[in-house]
Order: C-alpha cells, then sequence, then structure tokens
C-alpha cells in the first residue's frame, strides 16, 4: 500500500491533491490540523491529511464504472468516520466531502460533453418541418381527390369534346411589311423558338402569297396544318387486351411523375383494366411513397416498395401475372450521373420495362434541352409533358419534339386523377398551341 502525507489550508484543498496524486481510488486514513510557523499557538493552521492507494485496486480497471462506484462508496465511508473525529473550529472553511466534490466534477464534465442527440435533431428539425408540410399537403390533396372522384370518373366516361380553334392574334399591323418577318412573328408568339420558326416560315412564303399570309384566318390554318405534319406521337403505351406492359416513369425532380402514374393507373382500370400493380423506387422522398400508396388504397391496387434492383426483381416476379406495371423513380438530376447510373441498374432488371420521360412545360427551354439530353442515355419510349395549364405558351411541346426527334404519349394539364391526363395526337397538339396565344 502506498501512503502519502497531504497539507492543504482545507479540505477541498486536500482532497483535489489525493485524487490528482492518487487518483480517484486513494483512501483517506486521517486528518488532523497542526500548527506551522514556529510560533506555537499563533502558528499558521495546516491541515494534514494521510491517504494511501491499494495497488490491488489496479485489477478493477478492466471494469472502470464498477471499480469507481465500489472505490467511491470506500472512500466516502472512510471519510465520514474521519469527519467525526475532525474538528473543523480553527478553520474558517466550510466542510467539503469528497463525494461532493466527485460527484460536481462528474456533473461538470457531463454538461461539457456534447450532446449528439441535441444536435442531431437541431440538424434534423428543418428537415422534419419539410416532411410535416408535405405529409400536410398530400393530406389536402387526398381529401379533394376521394370527395371529387365519383365526378371525376363520370367525366371521363363521357365523350370527349374536340378542342375548340381559336385563330392566333392578327398580325397584319406587322411594322416589317415583309412576309417572312410577319410569320416570324406569328410564330415567335406562339413559343416556337427561332431555329423552328424560321424554317416554317421560309416554307410558308414559299406556299403562301403575300396577301394570303396578310389573311389571319389563312395564316392559322397553315400554322395548323404544318404542325399537324410535324408531330409524332406513340398513341396509347397502355397495354392492349391480351398484352402485358412494366412501365417505368423517368425524369427530374418536382415533374409530377407520382401523380402521373396514379392518372396512368385509373385511365387503364377506367378502360377495362383489371390485374394493375404500382411499383415506387423513390424511397427518398416520404411523401413520394405515403402519395402512391393513398392512390393505391383509392384504387384497391397493390403498391410495392423496393429498395435495390434485386427486390425490383424479386416484386416484378411476384406480380408477373398483371397486365400492367407502372414504376415509379426518384426524380434525378439531369447533371448527377452517379444517379442515372443508378436508375440504369434498375431499369436493367428486366428488358420488358419500358422508360418513359417525363419534363415540365414550366421548365426553361435550355434546361429541358439539357435535361434530355442527359436523360437520353436511358432511351426513352416517349415524353410525357406535365404542368400545360401552368405554361402561358405551349410552342414547348413542338421545339422539344423538334430537337430530339422522340414521339409524345401524354399531356397532363393539372393536378385532378385521371381527367387532367390527355392521349396526345397531331391534331390535339397543334390546337393546344394555337389556343396558347390567346391566353
Amino acid at each position: 500500500m502506498q501512503v502519502r502525507v497531504f497539507e492543504s489550508e482545507n479540505m477541498d484543498s486536500a482532497l483535489r491533491q489525493i485524487k490528482e496524486a492518487l487518483g480517484p481510488d486513494a483512501l483517506i486514513l486521517s486528518s488532523r490540523t497542526v500548527r506551522k510557523g514556529g510560533m506555537g499557538l499563533f502558528g499558521k493552521p495546516v491541515l494534514e491529511v494521510t491517504a494511501a492507494i491499494d495497488p490491488a485496486t489496479e485489477s478493477d480497471n478492466d471494469n472502470p464504472q464498477a471499480a469507481a462506484l465500489k472505490n467511491s462508496s470506500r472512500l466516502n465511508s472512510a471519510l465520514a468516520k474521519q469527519v467525526e473525529k475532525h474538528s473543523y473550529e480553527e478553520s474558517t472553511e466550510a466542510p467539503i466531502s469528497y463525494q461532493e466534490i466527485w460527484q460536481q466534477e462528474q456533473k461538470n464534465e457531463v454538461d461539457t460533453r456534447p450532446n449528439p442527440y441535441a444536435q442531431s435533431v437541431q440538424t434534423e428539425q428543418p428537415r422534419l418541418n419539410e416532411l410535416q408540410s408535405e405529409v400536410g399537403e398530400l393530406r389536402d390533396l387526398i381529401k379533394n381527390l376521394v370527395r371529387d372522384l365519383p365526378e371525376q370518373i363520370e367525366k371521363v366516361a363521357q365523350p370527349k369534346a374536340q378542342p375548340i380553334f381559336y385563330p392566333a392574334t392578327n398580325f397584319q399591323g406587322s411594322k416589317s411589311g415583309d412576309s417572312n418577318q410577319v410569320v416570324l412573328d406569328a410564330l415567335t408568339h406562339l413559343g416556337i423558338e427561332a431555329e423552328a420558326a424560321q424554317t416554317i416560315a421560309h416554307y410558308a412564303v414559299s406556299q403562301l402569297s403575300s396577301r394570303q399570309i396578310s389573311d389571319t384566318a389563312v395564316l392559322n390554318a397553315f400554322f395548323s396544318k404544318t404542325i399537324v405534319d410535324l408531330v409524332q406521337t406513340t398513341g396509347s403505351i397502355l397495354p392492349q387486351p391480351g398484352e402485358q406492359k412494366r412501365l417505368a416513369l423517368i425524369g427530374p425532380t418536382g415533374v409530377g411523375k407520382t401523380t402521373t402514374i396514379a392518372k396512368l393507373a385509373a385511365a387503364f382500370l377506367l378502360s377495362g383494366g383489371k390485374r394493375v400493380a404500382m411499383v415506387t423506387i423513390d424511397t427518398y422522398r416520404i411523401a413520394a411513397v405515403e402519395q402512391l400508396k393513398v392512390y393505391g388504397e383509392i384504387m384497391n391496387l397493390p403498391v410495392e416498395v423496393v429498395m435495390s434492383a434485386d427486390q425490383l426483381r424479386a416484386v416484378l416476379d411476384r406480380h408477373s401475372n398483371k397486365d400492367l406495371i407502372l414504376i415509379d423513380t426518384a426524380g434525378r438530376s439531369p447533371k448527377d450521373d452517379v444517379s442515372l447510373n443508378e436508375l440504369q441498374n434498375f431499369l436493367d432488371v428486366d428488358p420488358e420495362i419500358e422508360p418513359h420521360l417525363v419534363l415540365s412545360a414550366t421548365t426553361r427551354e435550355r434546361d429541358l434541352y439539357e435535361t434530355y439530353s442527359r436523360f437520353s442515355a436511358l432511351s426513352p419510349k416517349s415524353l410525357l409533358m406535365t404542368k400545360l395549364d401552368e405554361c402561358e405558351s405551349l410552342g414547348v411541346l413542338l421545339n422539344i419534339h423538334l430537337r430530339n426527334n422522340c414521339p409524345l404519349s401524354y399531356l397532363a394539364n393539372g393536378q385532378k386523377v385521371p381527367e387532367d391526363l390527355v392521349l396526345a395526337d397531331s391534331e390535339g397538339v397543334s390546337a393546344m398551341i394555337l389556343e396558347s396565344s390567346e391566353g
């Protein structure tokens, strides 16, 4: 046993010296007050504390927590006995126990130690607020869908009226007086990009006289026929009787892939289809998964959530009897090659999966072309253009189509399921482009 004597002005200071020299396992053997300075009773009072440490306690280092509890108890017991014997009448310092000092130091360490859970909550709080907001919006959307569903089904079952043709603005007053410029002004007003507008204008000048070009009705009729000839469409991408299809909607974030999935499922059911399943690999957004599950509950359709390509393969095998499987993918940044490669791995699971690219008509055309260029690596079979109701001019329908030679399949012009999804046809696209100039 190692025994040492410590001198200090008070017990508080002595206990700190003992802890520093011998550690928290030390035992106090005795304490007394002596006077030093060579003046007898007038000497300075000094507290003399004898402490010891038993080397055998080192074996407890394998379990520091248990050893600390054991030695703390033993130290406190010895201290209590010594305090009973010791008189503090000559000391001006209030007595303090080693246990109180030890507990205070432990409390200080805990108070200063960073709390990773609190930091994590503080960091994630904005994201949690965002998720709560998304879930609230989703709840309101689903309530409206459920309320309006009977009326929507009744409207879809009725024959659709042919689109009304509205002539474009009268350009007779063009200051240029040049036939080519008149046509260019008219096409620019429709939202047709410069390169396509120049080609159409040259063609118009070669086919029409100056008098015909100055006639609004004749010029609009020419535009209508020309756009019809330029636009290519796929027709329905949904399976025909006796056919099975697996359709994957791909595209950037925020273009409405999940809602479009629900619209396609509802359209297929209304046309007489029965065996449908919906799958989502969009596990990045909780709201997207919940939204698709709610649609599945409303239409009584199974919804599968997959995390990997292997799980997708298993799900496709499990639903091999389904006529239509609709796959909702996570929104990918067109500049994120890693995410696009990951998406390609999912699509490679089954060669029967058809990718269809969903784009928003409200996107700036330069960004739209860049997005298509990136996603073209996945070989999309068609384009589905959404948010037409939020776009001032719909010349983008022709622009994106001419630049990439990818046919249009569906056009979405609202959030309602399923009637706000229109099967694209060249006449309808032409009419939409001309009508938008009146807005």
